[in-house]
């Protein structure tokens, strides 16, 4: 089970964050010019596919650079389209077909027998075909035009909403900019300033990570200053100064908790000077349990996404089980309005017995609201003190599912900063996902909240053609996936840890050489005439990794299973010696920036 789970993980980049371009255009009429909407764009020889607009317009996210498209629309004759490049303004002219309509019509992503239309979007009455995404069995529908068509008549489906993920840690050096530039008017606003971060690592003398240890921040008086929970990899965040308002206190110690001993480092450093390594004699523990709770603004504007999420749930949680076969999944929920409407929060206990939440989630309904802010700081409270979420979980993820921010005043402002300080000392990561309706000023506090919690931030994208537009958020660059997909990967890498026994380099790959002259170049590593090349070695390794360059690389990172930086080194005359004596057994990725886009080598560390 140890080799399944790592060869999941191993695999994830390709499996659920493979390389996805996307394809964007218009469908008209080739006699007239006019616009067809409800046209079906179907990647030919797959069941990918979109549907056209109420302007003509599509979106299609593929792995394929140059994908022939078949596109199709009631009353014209389908018609083949290859495309030779990334584009965002492909035009296909349809012809009308002189023959008379069938009963058999193309709506969506397959042939059905009958049909029903509603608003601007074709809704089958008939079976459609099964789409297969990235390991989750699922069937999709067509996503909609007209978000106002009646809910009654309209059928979603799993593997129809994109998103994307931004996770701040990962990018570190860009996050400070970004919150005291470009988002900085909403730091006094919320009064949370994630910047000054302690990051600890614990590991064990055998070289394991120590998961679930309570893990201090104090003053120079001994005063509590943060406390987090150590994660599956063995490290925590920690924070000084995070909320606005008091003078920042002298950081004096970090100290971990272990079987009741206290393990302290004195004058700990910033996460820019390094990482705080905390060795610990304790054994290698392997906890088995996963909580998981999604928290989910239920007030009218969210009647689509809640649709979809009803749709996209069952599946996720089915491949997470299937993925953590030794682990125990719980999964609980928290749905939430406002004050005034019917109810203002409504919950499904975390519990082993999945299928009772999932069927809690189906029976909720859109409704109420009206104004903008919803109380959000309520749903929080209730999700973090009264869900029960397990001391001895290796993992705790809140899904936090929302398209508006919390009220703005004192006691709100009170109740968020308690509940993040909760949610951290608990060990809870909070993983917003914002949908269409956010600003700005939602957007910092949520990704404030993801790294106050060592979580990420997830938001909806405009990709998949559902729903209202999407903000983009304020960075550098994101990749665009399926939500469930991307669910999946994130409830797998932070539930992944090693299981006690160091992992085996077969589980990286068949191809693995671990002397210097014969070592391997990952399958990702460009080939000479690129402008640049590389490689790394041996892998695995117990303690240092030997790199080669070639391109003028001048900055490389080792990241965690997470996405966390956890080292960074400047290469001297085209190599680097990286020291990993320090973190514990694991799988970690040395990447870079050739100038025009990221690369990722896989290695094992192993004692």
């Amino acid at each position: 089970m140890k080799t399944h789970l790592l060869i999941i993980l191993l695999l994830l980049p390709w499996l659920v964050r493979a390389q996805s371009f996307t394809v964007r255009g218009v469908v008209r009429a080739s006699t007239d010019r006019a616009l067809l909407a409800g046209a079906s764009i179907v990647e030919k020889g797959t069941a990918n596919g979109a549907a056209a607009d109420a302007q003509g317009r599509f979106t299609l996210v593929t792995t394929r650079p140059t994908p022939r498209l078949v596109v199709s629309s009631i009353g014209y004759v389908t018609k083949e389209a290859a495309i030779t490049r990334n584009t965002d303004s492909l035009v296909v002219f349809l012809q009308e077909d002189t023959r008379a309509l069938s009963e058999v019509v193309v709506t969506g992503y397959a042939a059905a027998p009958k049909r029903s239309v509603t608003g601007a979007a074709s809704v089958l009455a008939g079976k459609t075909s099964g789409v297969m995404i990235r390991g989750l069995s699922s069937v999709a529908a067509a996503p909609r035009a007209d978000k106002k068509a009646a809910r009654n008549e309209t059928r979603v489906g799993a593997g129809i909403l994109t998103a994307g993920e931004i996770n701040d840690f990962s990018k570190w050096k860009l996050w400070p900019d970004v919150a005291q530039k470009d988002l900085s008017e909403w730091r006094q606003r919320w009064q949370i300033s994630p910047l000054q971060r302690y990051t600890a690592q614990l590991v064990t003398e055998d070289g394991f990570p120590v998961v679930g240890a309570t893990v201090l921040l104090k003053d120079s008086r001994d005063s509590l200053i943060w406390q987090a929970v150590s994660d599956n990899t063995g490290k925590c965040e920690l924070w000084n100064a995070l909320f606005a308002g008091a003078e920042a206190p002298k950081v004096a110690a970090l100290q971990a908790v272990v079987d009741g001993k206290i393990y302290s480092v004195g004058h700990p450093t910033l996460f820019p000077e390094g990482i705080n390594i905390v060795r610990v004699k304790a054994p290698c523990r392997a906890p088995s349990m996963v909580d998981i709770a999604f928290v989910v603004d239920a007030t009218g504007s969210m009647g689509d996404e809640i649709q979809y999420l009803q749709a996209e749930l069952g599946a996720v949680v089915a491949t997470v089980k299937d993925s953590l076969a030794s682990s125990t999944v719980n999964l609980g929920s928290v749905f939430y309005r406002d004050a005034g409407d019917e109810y203002v929060t409504r919950t499904s206990p975390i519990s082993a017995t999945i299928q009772q939440t999932l069927d809690f989630i189906r029976r909720q309904q859109a409704g109420g609201g009206g104004d903008f802010p919803e109380a959000v700081d309520e749903a929080l409270a209730v999700a973090v003190d009264e869900l029960a979420w397990s001391p001895q979980a290796k993992a705790r993820l809140l899904f936090l599912i929302l398209d508006a921010p919390p009220h703005e005043n004192p006691q709100v402002l009170a109740s968020l900063q308690q509940s993040i300080r909760k949610a951290a000392a608990k060990g809870i990561r909070i993983i917003p996902i914002t949908a269409s309706g956010i600003d700005k000023s939602t957007e910092y506090l949520m990704r404030s909240m993801a790294l106050a919690t060592n979580g990420t931030y997830v938001f909806l994208t405009d990709d998949s053609g559902v729903g209202d537009v999407h903000i983009k958020p304020t960075t550098d660059k994101f990749d665009v996936e399926l939500l469930n997909s991307l669910l999946f990967r994130l409830i797998v890498q932070y539930a992944y840890s090693p299981d006690c026994q160091p992992p085996k380099a077969k589980a990286l790959s068949n191809q693995h050489h671990p002397a210097p002259d014969t070592a391997k170049v990952t399958a990702s590593a460009p080939r000479r005439g690129k402008g640049y090349a590389w490689k790394c070695y041996p892998n695995p390794t117990p303690d240092i990794l030997h790199v080669e360059l070639e391109g003028g690389i001048t900055e490389l990172f080792v990241t965690d299973v997470t996405g966390k930086i956890v080292l960074r080194e400047a290469p001297a005359h085209n190599k680097a010696t990286i020291q990993l004596g320090s973190f514990p057994t694991g799988i970690y990725f040395l990447t870079f920036y050739t100038g025009k886009k990221w690369e990722k080598a896989k290695f094992l560390v192993s004692r």
